[in-house]
């Protein structure tokens, strides 16, 4: 018996297991050349970008990354192009620009969780329902009339579909494992990238809302502090 004879024993659901199957391939395959589309391999850009950046070439620095398809380029390309004219916003539009950038590789990854999911339940599903049909055979057949062979046959054709299913779930669950693990660490390549093209900025130029996000809250001088004293010493001596 050849293996489409075999699967032809399973039944009519199989056809929603076959359509899982095809999605898979075509999820897995979209996401692979969409990962290749955004060359999230290649981090050549980064240090003479921020090369430049330190040095105060901001234009050498935005064409580097001019060209770069990479989310993190994108956000980078987003912050020092903004923090021109904009620095209170600079922060924001890079973070911006990486949000859609990693929605954009997040989106039908949770479809192939589904499929994942959904194909040992079909599978099992099958199984239930060939089950359910061969013991309605064996009650009209009668006790006496049971025939071993048709029994066993009835089994191994009802557990085709639970191993057809459990065929398509385990690849799908590998992909969505390994594909979400490639969108995560471009995440971190995201926010490595905007830090490091933060840390190289002008202090003049980095806004209070960015110097709050990098850690360099502005302390309060020493004129400040002299002037709160002498406020609270006048209210006092002016008390009757």
């Amino acid at each position: 018996m050849t293996l489409g004879q075999l699967l032809g024993e399973a039944g009519w659901l199989m056809a929603p297991i076959y359509a899982c199957s095809i999605s898979v391939v075509a999820l897995v395959v979209h996401k692979l050349l969409e990962l290749r589309a955004a060359q999230v391999n290649d981090l050549d850009w980064l240090e003479p970008t921020i090369e430049n950046a330190s040095n105060g070439d901001m234009e050498a620095a935005l064409g580097v990354l001019q060209e770069k398809a990479h989310p993190a380029a994108r956000a980078v390309h987003a912050l020092l192009s903004t923090q021109s004219y904009r620095p209170d916003r600079a922060l924001a539009e890079a973070e911006r620009v990486g949000s859609l950038a990693l929605q954009s590789l997040e989106r039908r990854l949770g479809m192939l969780s589904f499929i994942a999911q959904a194909s040992p339940l079909l599978g099992l599903l099958g199984t239930v329902i060939g089950m359910v049909e061969l013991f309605m055979r064996m009650q009209g057949a009668g006790v006496n009339e049971i025939d071993p062979a048709l029994l066993s046959s009835g089994i191994w054709k009802a557990l085709l579909t639970t191993a057809a299913g459990l065929v398509v779930a385990v690849p799908a669950l590998g992909a969505y494992a390994w594909l979400t693990g490639r969108v995560d660490r471009v995440k971190l390549q995201i926010f490595d990238s905007v830090e490091r093209a933060i840390s190289v900025l002008p202090p003049l130029s980095i806004a209070p809302s960015m110097a709050g996000y990098a850690g360099m809250e502005k302390a309060p001088s020493r004129a400040d502090e002299s002037s709160r004293v002498e406020d609270v010493m006048g209210s006092g001596t002016d008390a009757p």
